[in-house]
């Protein structure tokens, strides 16, 4: 019975890690999302944390970290087009067997104008990663001593830790308008896992990681020193499908001046995303003089688990920097000076 059980952690844990990872703040996982948005900043470069803790009010937590930088080069050389370069990486473990992925990633994006105020942009990600779990951490029949589990007993099971290695790589474009009314609007798909890569931890050939196609979609526009931002995410990957969509809503406090390079103003997000089927997701942002942005969301489960989940899900942290390399001037709404 023990060791059916401990199996049964250990398949739950693969068949949750068989998708790809997630975060409901994607923004902060662009790399995640679409290779196109490498690059893709208003300023020099772009350094992203995250993490999400998920599931610990069920059993073991699954637990993914992420980080990312990236930057655009060559923009004021190429007269608005760009040469987008960044590098992520990212850790994911679940359950008792801490059964997950953990790779990197290289990135490269070109942005071109597309006349006027249009930008297409296309991407491409490589990246080496690793698949393991550590068994030894599994329980078994034989430590169960009679009235309950004791981990001093021996397992009696020749299980060893297992890992396997992969290469793979992932392809996307990014269309962006901005209108002269100041609405701004970004559409944009992706492929993951070009190359299905075998995943299996014991040398099969019937564990891939099925390709992941993406859709993404973001708006925004100004109405004062408020400014609306609704975003919406898709994702099919084999049978496992997510739709993600929801709005930011940021407030602008304090003001930057017009004539100096003081860029002082700080501001304040709130907003509420949906994940179809799945969780309600209240998030709230702050950012710090236009460079540094903090983050936390919480998923409220409402699915067919949130009896035994008692609507806990997910939890989200993640900080965002966004520089230059040296100071300069940033362009301001209603201001015609430039960089």
């Amino acid at each position: 019975m023990m060791r059916s059980f401990g199996i049964g952690l250990f398949l739950l844990a693969a068949t949750v890690s068989a998708q790809d990872v997630h975060f409901s703040q994607f923004p902060y996982a662009p790399f995640t999302v679409d290779p196109a948005l490498t690059g893709d900043i208003p300023t020099d470069q772009r350094a992203t944390l995250i993490y999400r803790d998920q599931w610990s009010s069920v059993g073991s937590p699954f637990r993914t970290y992420a980080a990312g930088y990236d930057l655009p080069l060559l923009k004021r050389r190429l007269g608005g087009r760009y040469l987008g370069l960044g590098l992520s990486a990212y850790r994911d473990r679940a359950g008792k067997s801490e059964f997950g992925d953990t790779r990197a990633d290289l990135g490269i994006a070109y942005g071109l104008r597309a006349g006027g105020r249009n930008n297409i942009a296309f991407g491409l990600q490589a990246g080496y990663g690793q698949r393991s779990a550590m068994l030894n951490e599994l329980r078994w029949d034989s430590q169960f001593n009679g009235s309950g589990y004791d981990p001093t007993l021996p397992a009696n099971e020749a299980v060893a830790d297992a890992s396997v290695s992969f290469f793979d790589m992932a392809a996307g474009g990014a269309w962006t308008m901005a209108l002269k009314s100041g609405l701004e609007w970004t559409l944009g798909g992706a492929a993951f896992h070009l190359l299905e890569p075998q995943v299996s931890l014991y040398g099969t050939s019937h564990d891939r990681l099925y390709r992941r196609y993406v859709v993404h979609g973001e708006v925004h526009w100004t109405a004062g020193r408020w400014e609306w931002m609704p975003r919406i995410y898709g994702s099919q990957q084999g049978g496992a499908r997510e739709v993600l969509f929801g709005t930011m809503v940021e407030r602008r406090l304090g003001t930057d001046s017009r004539y100096t390079k003081n860029l002082t103003s700080n501001a304040v997000q709130f907003g509420c995303f949906y994940r179809w089927g799945d969780a309600v997701v209240p998030a709230v942002q702050f950012e710090y003089h236009r460079m540094l942005r903090a983050m936390v969301s919480y998923d409220v489960n409402i699915s067919r688990l949130h009896k035994r989940s008692s609507y806990q899900g997910g939890f989200e942290v993640g900080l965002q920097w966004i520089g230059a390399f040296k100071e300069q001037r940033v362009g301001l709404p209603g201001h015609k000076g430039g960089k």
